[in-house]
């Protein structure tokens, strides 16, 4: 099979835990494009906090961020698609969180906002570069539909988190854990998959000829959709059931590792096919 598109997660399998691209990653890129395959970056980050990676990559085109919720390019020039959360259900989620005493990061307009910088606030920042902007009550926004929200607490925490909202709003919402202490907050139809769908109708480019790889639970959709999916060696459970092939762990350049024995050799083994 010859791919002509590549989506890739960004924390945990292309990125380093310090947040950097390892230098056979970047190679491994830089490898795709000049073979004339797409490279897509697919992140549950705000679409600044992923698209500024394409510089170093050397790629352009569309961005997946907020876990499919926007499909964007990477210099802002065209918005394929932006799904929102309806605005009554923020309402509910803000004011539940303000009830009992939970923080919230709040997604609109591409800009992160926050009642009061936390603990919580400064370990999303200091993981993802964002920038927070303080604003006192959310309830400010009530009206609005925002792109995202996220509830941040302990692992343990937003595993009860996760499965009391599944149940309140899971018909409504699609609710995920991207972190051991992000639960997350998109409209029903939002999915890293979605976001693919979308591209592949944008460049004429058909599931079965795009390749994903990632290591979490928001990964499991686009595994699933793409014609190869390959789960990083130290993902979750979940994502490790889905995949068509394993990686390496993303400290061993699994990314890498995918590319060149994966997607690369397909491409030469089929060319070879084709000149027999």
């Amino acid at each position: 099979m010859i791919y002509r598109l590549v989506a890739v997660d960004l924390d945990d399998t292309l990125l380093r835990p310090d947040g950097t691209v390892s230098p056979r990653n970047l190679q491994a890129v830089r490898r795709l494009t000049e073979e004339g395959i797409m490279v897509v970056l697919a992140s549950g980050r705000m679409h600044e906090d992923t698209a500024k990676y394409c510089p170093l990559l050397g790629i352009s085109g569309p961005v997946i961020s907020y876990n499919g919720a926007m499909v964007r390019d990477s210099d802002g020039s065209t918005t394929y698609q932006h799904l929102t959360v309806p605005a009554e259900h923020a309402a509910e989620i803000v004011r539940f969180a303000r009830r009992y005493g939970y923080h919230v990061n709040y997604y609109l307009n591409d800009v992160l906002y926050v009642s009061e910088r936390t603990y919580w606030s400064d370990l999303y920042c200091s993981r993802t570069g964002s920038t927070v902007r303080e604003v006192g009550d959310l309830a400010q926004f009530e009206g609005s539909e925002p792109t995202k929200l996220i509830i941040l607490n302990t692992p343990e925490e937003t595993d009860r988190l996760l499965r009391m909202f599944q149940e309140r709003y899971g018909a409504d919402l699609y609710i995920t854990k991207t972190k051991p202490e992000y639960l997350e907050f998109m409209n029903k139809r939002a999915s890293k998959a979605e976001g693919l769908r979308v591209i592949g109708e944008a460049f004429g480019i058909p599931a079965g000829e795009m390749a994903a790889i990632g290591d979490s639970y928001n990964d499991v959709s686009m595994l699933e959709y793409a014609g190869l999916g390959i789960a990083m060696g130290d993902g979750v459970p979940e994502v490790l059931a889905v995949a068509d092939a394993v990686a390496p762990p993303c400290a061993d350049d699994g990314f890498a590792a995918a590319v060149e024995k994966l997607i690369l050799c397909s491409e030469r083994k089929f060319r070879q096919t084709k000149g027999d």
